[in-house]
């Protein structure tokens, strides 16, 4: 009494081919990794502190002294501002946040903007820029310092 085994299977019915079989197992894996890709991609991206400012307005007074400054934070974490550094020519101011910064609204109700909280604040320069010139003004935080060309 022999069993009788043939190349179709005990049913008379074909397998599927062994290249068949790998496409299908590469497939899904390729899913599986997708679908962990996208749900777990949000959790890793707000992880990853992101500190970030944007200098949204400048006015500079007639005088060429006095300047307000609208400052966002569009990072993710919160920034403290430190000090508002003016650079025109050879000259250079530096302003410290608590001193001779003076923050005329904020959304956060001190230095410290929280993610998407802006603040304006006003300086005033030792030398006077004059109308149409170009200076530098760089933004410093606890985290992050950006520096903007501004033309008055």
């Amino acid at each position: 009494m022999g069993m009788n085994f043939n190349s179709y299977g005990a049913r008379g019915r074909a397998g599927i081919s062994p290249f068949l079989a790998t496409v299908i197992l590469v497939v899904i894996t390729l899913m599986i990794g997708g679908i962990l890709y996208t749900t777990f991609r949000q959790m890793v991206v707000s992880e990853v502190k992101d500190p970030s400012v944007t200098l949204l307005d400048t006015n500079v007074s007639p005088d060429g002294e006095t300047m307000t400054l609208d400052i966002k934070n569009d990072g993710n974490v919160p920034v403290t501002l430190l000090s508002i550094d003016v650079n025109y020519g050879t000259r250079t101011d530096v302003f410290k946040a608590g001193d001779n910064v003076t923050i005329i609204s904020t959304s956060s109700g001190g230095a410290t903007m929280q993610p998407g909280d802006s603040l304006t604040a006003q300086v005033k320069t030792n030398f006077r820029v004059p109308t149409f010139s170009t200076f530098t003004l760089t933004v410093v935080g606890d985290q992050v310092a950006k520096a903007f060309n501004i033309q008055a």
